[in-house]
């Protein structure tokens, strides 16, 4: 496993990979070496073995493809990185500016009515306000439900730990203006972890032809991506090609060098430099291939060759990225549009009727005529600037209110300011927003209307979009337990809160996988669907109401601080009730005419302390009738 460990440190740019990945693999095969051979072998009579993780791809047909792969790209990737730039503007707010780079955090002195950063930041918490809950089948036998009880924990757990709703939450964010977004889950050979990554979608390079599927996979022949990692550091990676690499340095160790990550059909891994230069190349690392083991046999000593099947939990191999792309018809890699892009005429129509309404409100302050009897030209000019000021002026001679008069520019109709309103509702209304703002909501008079109005917007979202976050986060699921597959070796113990049993500590191990027939990981559908807090509580009295829901389910709907506690207080209340209890068990501090702990007599008719509760399945407590006070 040094090997793969040492890949990934390559796809990482690690500056722990000291000994390089050719350096891990030559130790690996050191094994072979003279010192490590029995009975005076020779290298001949034991040649080193070919490595199982190296690509037969020639390095002459890499830099051909590299190289024409570039190019087909530059020319497609030219209007998309144009319609890019233009969004990501337009989201910081520095709207068809001359002023605008990318980086420059210049702001422009027009004032700017910018409702698309408004739209996706609010549209982005809606969308992602939940982890994904993983669901976990395995085989119905007692070990099988014990995996799958395992698995589920912790695909929880790491989820939390690499704060999955956050990376899908950016990844969402990089998809409305680059119209597509970009995960990449890796093994960490340092801490020995799985990890998540976002990626820039600027820095990828894709199969022209390709396109991304419903499940976030990329099909196509290639996927790219573009790093910067120093000379030294690479240098250490690949010790093999350091002489070429410092000397495109120039041997400088603390150049930064560009270099590109390929990953071909999936199958192929390598790393090239410019257009000449391969620093390494790899079969995919993130997979159980099929191979034989030797052994002697223990009666003979004659060595046995036996065939190993690779364990796997995907069916075929796969790259480490995986995409959100919403808007595509599978003609390109990136979406034909994107909610920005689809709002850009609309935000320069407020931007452009809110400028005229400035515009019209500066004249009514400033228009005004002044008399060439009283002034000069340039005394004109002063006598204007120090009305704008505020500052009073002095009329040389005659009649003051012949000398300045003002013009204020009639006001504009009330079609202006609806055109205005109903712009920037529009743009509201594509992002699924519009009942998600206070103004949105001002207009609504009723709780109830409130809630409406946001149950539509929750569902266009999570109609449109978060069921494809969903199906992005099933994917990397899966992805994530088939790195499990390959480098659980070791246990891995996690401690999850049990909901009955408190904290537990399982274990995870990859040489427990094989003994399984089926195991399937997906997401619970909905669980990323937005809910309104409100409805839920309002589901969850109704469920109540009709007898249907537990009380510790009850209050958990009801997000009570400890709904433990306050189930218990229930039932002891309706015990009281019925005259099962006394007060004091209900209320410790009870107490009758100022003496603490003074037993109270109970109603005729009633059961006083004499009598015992019940036993057995009925406890006595019964859920209040619908429509009660005790149903709330």
């Amino acid at each position: 496993k040094d090997i793969p460990y040492l890949i990934n440190m390559a796809l990482q740019t690690s500056p722990e990979a000291s000994n390089g990945i050719m350096g891990a693999i030559k130790g690996v095969l050191g094994l072979f070496s003279d010192v490590n051979k029995q009975g005076g072998m020779t290298e001949n009579a034991n040649p080193t073995p070919t490595n199982e993780y190296e690509s037969t791809l020639d390095d002459v047909d890499i830099l051909k493809l590299v190289s024409e792969r570039k190019r087909t790209y530059s020319v497609y990737y030219a209007p998309i990185e144009e319609s890019q730039k233009l969004a990501f503007g337009y989201w910081l707010g520095a709207q068809r500016s001359e002023e605008f780079d990318i980086g420059n955090t210049r702001t422009r002195k027009e004032l700017v009515d910018n409702l698309i950063f408004e739209a996706v930041e609010t549209f982005l918490p809606i969308a992602t306000r939940a982890n994904p809950d993983p669901l976990v089948t395995a085989d119905p036998d007692e070990m099988g439900q014990k995996i799958a009880h395992d698995i589920k924990a912790a695909l929880v757990d790491w989820s939390d730990t690499v704060k999955l709703r956050r990376k899908l939450a950016r990844t969402t964010r990089n998809w409305t203006w680059a119209r597509i977004g970009v995960l990449k889950v890796y093994w960490d050979p340092i801490t020995k972890s799985i990890k998540i990554d976002n990626i820039n979608p600027k820095r990828m390079i894709w199969d022209k032809d390709g396109y991304v599927d419903e499940g976030g996979h990329f099909v196509g022949e290639y996927e790219g991506e573009k790093k910067k990692a120093s000379a030294e550091k690479l240098s250490e990676m690949f010790p093999s090609k350091k002489n070429e690499i410092m000397e495109k340095a120039k041997q400088k160790k603390g150049t930064k060098l560009e270099y590109f990550e390929w990953w071909d059909r999936a199958k192929d891994l390598y790393f090239t430099m410019d257009d000449d230069l391969v620093l390494g190349k790899f079969k995919n690392p993130n997979w159980n291939y099929d191979g034989t083991i030797t052994e002697l046999d223990p009666e003979t000593q004659t060595p046995i060759e036996t065939e190993i099947q690779g364990s796997n939990h995907l069916k075929e191999r796969t790259s480490p990225y995986r995409y959100l792309s919403i808007f595509s018809t599978g003609l390109q890699p990136h979406d034909e549009t994107s909610l920005i892009l689809q709002n850009i005429p609309l935000q320069d129509e407020v931007n452009t009727t809110g400028r005229q309404i400035s515009k019209n409100v500066g004249s009514m302050n400033n228009g005004m005529v002044v008399s060439g009897k009283a002034f000069t030209e340039d005394q004109a000019a002063q006598a204007a600037s120090a009305l704008r000021r505020g500052v009073a002026i002095r009329v040389p001679n005659g009649d003051v209110r012949e000398a300045v008069q003002r013009f204020p520019a009639p006001p504009l109709p009330g079609d202006v300011f609806n055109h205005l309103t109903d712009m920037r509702n529009e743009i509201k209304n594509i992002f699924g927003t519009s009942g998600s703002t206070p103004q949105g909501l001002k207009g609504t008079e009723t709780v109830r209307g409130k809630v409406l109005i946001n149950q539509m917007d929750s569902s266009r979202i999570g109609g449109a979009i978060t069921e494809q976050i969903e199906q992005l986060a099933d994917s990397i699921y899966n992805l994530v337990v088939q790195m499990m597959f390959v480098y659980y070796d070791e246990e891995h113990f996690i401690t999850t809160a049990g909901t009955v049993a408190g904290h537990e500590l399982i274990s995870i191990k990859n040489a427990n996988f094989p003994q399984l027939k089926t195991l399937s990981i997906t997401v619970k559908e909905g669980s990323l669907v937005p809910k309104d807090p409100l409805t839920q509580r309002n589901e969850a009295v109704d469920l109540w109401s009709q007898g249907a829901i537990d009380p510790l389910s009850l209050y958990k709907k009801l997000d009570f601080p400890d709904p433990a506690q306050a189930t218990q207080q229930l039932i002891l209340w309706q015990m009281l009730q019925k005259g099962q209890i006394q007060p004091q068990m209900y209320l410790p501090t009870f107490q009758i005419g100022g003496v603490p702990g003074e037993q109270m007599l109970p109603p005729p008719g009633v059961g006083g302390p004499a009598q015992n509760p019940p036993t057995g399945g009925d406890t006595g407590v019964t859920p209040p009738p619908a429509g009660s006070q005790d149903a709330i």
